[in-house]
């Protein structure tokens, strides 16, 4: 079997070092903005924040349309050749600026109805504030993906990390100027509209764009690629946050805000996930484009061996101190209802470590059609879940289906890549 060179090995080190660092800001201020918003304003001011988050986000997928990922590949195959770069870069970035306007302006217009389904004006409003970002957030999208496929991994982690600082300034000044909780979006706004200026430096520093001959034929073959995983990529948004969705509709904005802080711990525990993910993206692309699926297989084996245990051991030690620190944090005695809900959803989080870097394999291997395939069966799982236990359960009955699609994941994801790459994963 073939293995890349120690430097390669070392190179892939060094990288998810680098890509670390976000998770400590997501650790510091990510997730101290659940904290803080609770703190400072309430429960319920969490919880419009969060709802309109979640239509933010999911709405973005549709801005990116995919093409995030399209460069993250194409690039990924040849990082060296300047011209092809250029090409693949602006044959991406102008249908992405005409979508992620056609976006926003959608957002905009469903703001009322999307305030009305949820029993909450402040959700409506808070659209408004959010929707410039929105626009900036989908470009951005794409610009990351650029700087992936490139592997400039240490620069990925700077901006990312920019992202996080951007977000606690953002909130130092919503409580300095005094923001009403519907006005609370405008963070967004503010932390991606100065990322997008940073990025489009990154992007004249890296990128040659006059060298881009050929670009029109990459129009085509980056939205052909994006549509068949568009579907997959906002499956998958909608899904990270579709129990809140859900509670959103049936609960309180107050519970909705206890379930979100626990929420928002779990996805910060799935960071290491991502990080990893981030970083093993281009190299499977590359890997894949050559025929070299048994560097992949390699790849994973040595992965799991450090990243399962030091996930489960994190599950496990979050569990235990979630009762007892969190309500202490917050200095709100409420927030002790989401231990029970936070537990279970470290309990599928463990489940499914051995899988969570490679969920996006399928993507590497130019399968977006199946991956498709694969992110709609988790979603699946997961609304019939909700829909069925958040009635008699509440928030135990939500996580208690989030867990359940999680370990979905894992299993199919198995399946597909053996059946449809010819791997054993």
């Amino acid at each position: 079997m073939t293995r890349p060179d120690a430097a390669e090995q070392g190179r892939l080190r060094r990288d998810v070092g680098w890509n670390l660092v976000p998770v400590a800001l997501l650790a510091g201020v990510g997730l101290g903005l659940h904290f803080v918003i609770g703190a400072w304003w309430d429960a319920s001011a969490l919880g419009s924040f969060s709802l309109v988050t979640t239509a933010f986000f999911s709405f973005a997928v549709l801005g990116a349309c995919g093409l995030q990922y399209a460069v993250l590949r194409a690039i990924a195959e040849d990082p060296t050749d300047r011209d092809r770069v250029a090409a693949i870069v602006v044959g991406a970035l102008l249908p992405n600026v005409v979508l992620a306007a056609a976006t926003t302006a959608l957002f905009v217009a469903l703001r009322e109805p999307i305030g009305r389904l949820l029993d909450s004006p402040a959700v409506a409003e808070g659209i408004l504030w959010a929707a410039p970002g929105l626009f900036c957030f989908a470009i951005n999208k794409v610009l990351m993906g650029v700087v992936n496929g490139l592997r400039r991994m240490r620069a990925f982690a700077v901006y990312t990390s920019l992202r996080y600082l951007l977000i606690a300034i953002g909130l130092v000044l919503a409580r300095v100027w005094r923001l009403d909780a519907d006005q609370l979006p405008v963070i967004w706004t503010f932390t991606e509209g100065t990322l997008l200026l940073v990025l489009l430096g990154e992007l004249v520093a890296n990128v040659s764009l006059s060298r881009r001959r050929g670009w029109i034929e990459w129009v085509g073959r980056h939205l052909d690629y994006g549509a068949r995983g568009v579907l997959a990529t906002l499956a998958f948004e909608i899904n990270s946050k579709l129990d809140v969705w859900m509670l959103g509709i049936a609960m309180s904005d107050e519970q909705v805000g206890i379930y979100t802080l626990a929420s928002a711990l779990n996805e910060g525990a799935q960071q290491l996930a991502v990080v990893l993910q981030n970083n093993l993206n281009p190299v499977m692309a590359k890997a894949f484009a050559e025929g070299r699926t048994d560097e992949v297989a390699a790849l994973v084996k040595r992965t799991r061996r450090w990243f399962v245990p030091a996930l489960v051991g994190i599950c496990a030690l979050g569990a235990a101190l979630y009762p007892a620190i969190i309500p202490w944090l917050i200095g709100d005695s409420t927030f002790v209802e989401g231990a029970v809900p936070f537990a279970i959803m470290m309990a599928g989080l463990a489940l499914a470590s051995p899988y969570l870097p490679f969920g996006q394999l399928l993507l590497m291997a130019s399968r977006p059609g199946w991956y498709t395939v694969y992110v709609v069966g988790i979603v699946t799982v997961n609304f019939v879940g909700n829909l069925l236990l958040i009635p008699p359960y509440g928030l135990v009955g939500a996580a208690i289906a989030l867990s359940a699609s999680i370990v979905t994941s894992a299993l199919l994801l198995r399946l597909l890549v053996r059946w449809r790459v010819g791997m054993r994963l």
